[in-house]
């Protein structure tokens, strides 16, 4: 079977599931993404000593970043702010938090692909 046979099969399977499930299954996608965010940014949290460090706290702060990050410059300007107020920290600080937060899955993902924890993707260290 050719690539375009596999994506129209896929999108046959997808499409054949029905609206609603369709539905659920987007929300569950971004149920999923919001909860990565608020660990990522937990993280970034407790690194940098901020207070107001509860999850519901960083949660409802990830969702209020998701609602305004794709507005350009303003919502960037907007996350920081949220940060800032709603975790007790100040702005500059905030931008660290924010800047971390937005790091950690890279460094994370490179680390797995460096150190080899998926061997089929590992690039192979000279030493």
């Amino acid at each position: 079977m050719n690539i375009h046979g596999s994506v129209w099969s896929f999108l046959g399977l997808f499409f054949g599931l029905g609206w609603i499930t369709i539905i659920l299954i987007i929300l569950a996608i971004i149920f999923i993404v919001l909860l990565l965010e608020t660990l990522f940014l937990y993280i970034a949290l407790k690194m940098v000593g901020a207070e107001n460090d509860n999850f519901g706290s960083i949660f409802l702060t990830a969702f209020l970043m998701a609602l305004v990050g794709w507005i350009p410059i303003l919502g960037v300007i907007l996350q920081w702010i949220f940060i800032s107020s709603r975790h007790n920290t100040g702005f500059l600080k905030a931008i660290g938090i924010w800047l971390l937060a937005g790091l950690l899955p890279i460094l994370i993902a490179l680390s797995i692909i460096i150190f080899g924890l998926f061997p089929v993707f590992s690039i192979p260290l000279p030493f």
